[in-house]
């Protein structure tokens, strides 16, 4: 009978044990998901061919800082506070950035819909002066 008891302790501990790491392991991948990199589907082919409709990219949060928020604010259309991390990096030409796209929401002011995200390519900086005609774009800084 003590052996059965024993047997089942150890049983008992391991299980509490693997809980316990998987825990961890869902915390740790969360805090990664919110301040260093997250992942997202292309929703349309706009990037074709670099990037088909379906495919996915690792975006790398560091460069800009990533953005802290309430998402459940977000996701009830409430107004959201948003607060960016201090980044490491500078966006460079052609690189594919992700983005919210802001439209305006009063006359004297834009928001964005923090739940809906656009994949496009940096084809000019600050200072830059960018021209396009007839469907060709010429930069010029």
């Amino acid at each position: 009978m003590v052996g059965k008891v024993k047997k089942l302790k150890r049983i008992t501990d391991r299980l509490l044990s693997v809980a316990f790491y998987i825990c961890i392991l869902i915390i740790g991948w969360l805090v990664l998901q919110i301040t260093c990199f997250t992942t997202f589907t292309i929703p349309s082919d706009s990037m074709a061919p670099t990037l088909q409709a379906g495919d996915r990219i690792l975006v790398n949060k560091w460069i800009m800082g990533a953005r802290i928020f309430n998402i459940w604010d977000a996701l009830e259309d409430k107004e959201v506070k948003i607060h960016r991390l201090l980044g490491v990096g500078k966006i460079k030409r052609n690189d594919v950035l992700v983005f919210n796209f802001p439209y305006p929401a009063k006359k004297d002011s834009l928001a964005m819909d923090v739940m809906l995200y656009y994949v496009k390519r940096c084809i000019a900086l600050p200072g830059d002066t960018l021209e396009i005609r007839n469907g060709f774009y010429r930069i010029r800084g």
